[in-house]
C-alpha cells in the first residue's frame, strides 16, 4: 500500500481501527490490546484533515459501522430490523462525536494561527473534548430509554480481568478513559517522531508507556493480593437448554417445570442454601396472586421439604389495576381495569415470604417501546417486537433470602448496565446473580461476551456472580473476576458452585460512575470553550496572523 495516497492511509487506518477494537470483545485474554485502539482512528482524523479527503464523515462512519459489525453481528440471529437499528443507531452516534473531534481540531488550528504562544495547548484541548464527549455519552446512554450500550469501551477488558481490577473504583468508563487516554497520547507520539520533534518524543513516549503500564502494574498486584472475603454458601445453576424459539405455547409448561425441578433435584445437597433458574422459564405467574400459577404450586411443593432451600425463579409475571385510568403507559386494558406485565425475579422459599423484583432496564423493541420510536410500533409488531412494553421498578433492589443473605438479580441485559447493576450491592446484596436466555443468539460471540461482562460486575462490586441462563453459558465467578466453572453451549447441566457473601461496599458501588457524571458535565463545556476560541483570538489580535485579520 502506498501510505502516501491519503486515501489509501484512510482506510488502512479504519480496517486497522476496526480491527483493534473489535479483537478485545471477541478473543479471550485480548483485552489489552484495546489500549492501542484509538489510535488508528485519530491518526484517520488527521489523514483527512492533512490529505485535504472530502467527505470525512463517510470515513469515521465506515470505520464505527466495522467495528460496530465486526462486535455484534449476531443480533441479526434475533431480529435482522433489530440488527441493522442499533448497529445503525450506534454507528451514527459514535460518527457524530468523531466528526466534533474534526470540527474542534479545526477551530483550535484556526485560534492557534492567531494565538501562536497557546499553540500547544490549543492542539491538545480537541482531544480532551473528545475523550470526555465519548465518555459523557456513553454514561448518557446507559440512561435513556433506546440505548445499546454493548460497546461501553471499557467493557474491552472483559477479556482480561486481571488488568480490570480498579473498576472497584472507576467502574467501566475508567476502563473507556484508559482506552482513549492512552490511544491519544501514541497517536501524538507517533506525530511527533514523523516530524522528528525529538524534546516531544521523548514526553509522550514517557506519558504513553507510563499510562499504559501504572494501571497494568496496580491492577495486577490488586488482583493477586486480593482474598476472597465473606460466608461460603453453596448455590446450584440449572441450565434446562430449551430451545427459546419452542418454549412458548409450544413445550407444555408443566413438562419444562417437571424437567428443571428434576434436575435440580438430582443435583442439590443437604450444603445447597440457593436454587437459581433462568430468565423467564416460566410465565403467567399473578405477582400478587402466585399460588393461582400452576407452576408455583409445583415450586412450592417441591420446596415444602426443603426448608433450608431458596429459589430465585425468573418469570414473566403480570399485575392487576382495577380502576378506568390507566396507571402507566405500559399498561394495557382488560374489563374493569388494567394488567401490567413484567420480567421478574422471584425470590420464594416455605420459611420467608416471596419477594420479587422487576427488569427494568428494557430491551429496545423487544420489551419496550421508547417514545422516540413509537411512531414505528406497527412496523415493530410485525417484526415479533411490542408496542406496550414491560413494566419496570425505579431501581434495581436486593432480594433477602431464607437464610438472611440477599441476592442482586440482573435479569439479562442489565448486567450490561455497570452504574446501574451497582446499586444492588450499596441496597445490601452480598452476592451478585445473573439470570438469562442467550439462546436466541445462536452459537455466537453473543452469549460468551454477555457472560464475560459478568466478571466485571464482581470486580466492580466485590461479589461473587452466579449467572444462570436458559442455555448459553452458565458459570460462577468469583470476587477478582475470575471464572470457576461454567457450562457448555447448548447443553442441559446443573452447575453447584460456593459462592462467598461479602457484605463490604466498594467506592463504585456507593458512589456510581463519576468519571460519567463528570464527563457529561465537561464535555459541553470545551465544546462552547473551542467554538469561542478563533473569536477570542480574533477579538484580543492575539499574534501576527491576528493583526493581519483584524
Amino acid at each position: 500500500m502506498n501510505l502516501r495516497n491519503p486515501k489509501t492511509a484512510a482506510w488502512l487506518f479504519i480496517i486497522l481501527f476496526a480491527a483493534l477494537a473489535s479483537v478485545p470483545f471477541l478473543v479471550p485474554g485480548a483485552g489489552f490490546i484495546a489500549v492501542v485502539s484509538f489510535t488508528p482512528l485519530f491518526l484517520l482524523e488527521h489523514t483527512i484533515r492533512t490529505g485535504g479527503l472530502r467527505r470525512g464523515w463517510w470515513y469515521g462512519f465506515a470505520a464505527f459501522l466495522l467495528f460496530n459489525i465486526a462486535t455484534t453481528w449476531w443480533v441479526w440471529n434475533v431480529s435482522p430490523a433489530g440488527a441493522i437499528a442499533a448497529l445503525t443507531a450506534n454507528t451514527i452516534q459514535m460518527s457524530v462525536i468523531f466528526a466534533l473531534l474534526r470540527l474542534t481540531r479545526k477551530w483550535a488550528i484556526k485560534a492557534a494561527e492567531r494565538m501562536p504562544r497557546y499553540s500547544g495547548v490549543l492542539n491538545v484541548l480537541p482531544y480532551v473534548f473528545f475523550i470526555a464527549l465519548w465518555l459523557g455519552w456513553e454514561h448518557c446512554y446507559c440512561e435513556v430509554e433506546l440505548s445499546w450500550p454493548w460497546l461501553i469501551l471499557g467493557h474491552a477488558l472483559a477479556t482480561a480481568p486481571r488488568l480490570a481490577q480498579w473498576y472497584e473504583v472507576t467502574g467501566p468508563l475508567g476502563g473507556s478513559l484508559w482506552i482513549l487516554t492512552s490511544g491519544a497520547l501514541l497517536f501524538a507520539a507517533i506525530r511527533a517522531a514523523a516530524e522528528k520533534r525529538k524534546t516531544a518524543i521523548r514526553a509522550f513516549a514517557v506519558a504513553s508507556c507510563c499510562i499504559i503500564i501504572v494501571p497494568s502494574v496496580i491492577s495486577l498486584v490488586r488482583y493477586y493480593g486480593w482474598q476472597e472475603e465473606g460466608e461460603p454458601v453453596e448455590v446450584l445453576a440449572v441450565q434446562p437448554n430449551v430451545d427459546p424459539f419452542m418454549k412458548y405455547g409450544i413445550v407444555p409448561q408443566s413438562r419444562l417445570d417437571e424437567q428443571l425441578l428434576s434436575q435440580a433435584e438430582a443435583a442439590l445437597t443437604p450444603e445447597t442454601r440457593y436454587l437459581i433458574t433462568p430468565e423467564t422459564f416460566t410465565y403467567s405467574i399473578d405477582i400478587d396472586e402466585p399460588y393461582t400459577s400452576p407452576s408455583w404450586q409445583a415450586y412450592i411443593e417441591f420446596l415444602a421439604g426443603r426448608p433450608e432451600l431458596t429459589m430465585v425463579l425468573g418469570s414473566r409475571t403480570f399485575q392487576k389495576t382495577p380502576g378506568s385510568q390507566r396507571p402507566s403507559r405500559t399498561a394495557r386494558p382488560i374489563p374493569g381495569g388494567w394488567y401490567e406485565i413484567y420480567n421478574s425475579a422471584i425470590m420464594v422459599g416455605v420459611n420467608a415470604p416471596y419477594v420479587y423484583y422487576h427488569k427494568s432496564k428494557l430491551v429496545p423493541g423487544v420489551e419496550s417501546m421508547p417514545r422516540v420510536i413509537s411512531v414505528f410500533a406497527p412496523i415493530i409488531e410485525y417484526f415479533g417486537g411490542t408496542a406496550n412494553g414491560h413494566g419496570t421498578m425505579d431501581h434495581i433492589i436486593s432480594l433477602q433470602g431464607a437464610d438472611g443473605h440477599r441476592f442482586g438479580v440482573m435479569i439479562c441485559y442489565e448486567s450490561v448496565y455497570g452504574d446501574y447493576s451497582c446499586h444492588a450491592a450499596a441496597d445490601g446484596a452480598d452476592l451478585l446473580a445473573v439470570i438469562t436466555n442467550d439462546g436466541w443468539w445462536g452459537d455466537t460471540p453473543g452469549y460468551r461476551q454477555h457472560f464475560r461482562f459478568a466478571s466485571l460486575r464482581a470486580i466492580e462490586n466485590r461479589r461473587d456472580v452466579v449467572q444462570c441462563a436458559n442455555t448459553g453459558m452458565s458459570g460462577f465467578i468469583n470476587q477478582r473476576g475470575d471464572v470457576l466453572s461454567h457450562t457448555g453451549w447448548w447443553t442441559e447441566e446443573t452447575l453447584t458452585g460456593v459462592m462467598h457473601a461479602r457484605t463490604g461496599v466498594t467506592f463504585f458501588s456507593r458512589h456510581g460512575d463519576i468519571i460519567g457524571r463528570t464527563a457529561s458535565v465537561l464535555g459541553p463545556i470545551l465544546l462552547l470553550l473551542l467554538a469561542c476560541l478563533p473569536l477570542w483570538g480574533k477579538r484580543c489580535g492575539c499574534g501576527k496572523s491576528a493583526s493581519k485579520n483584524a
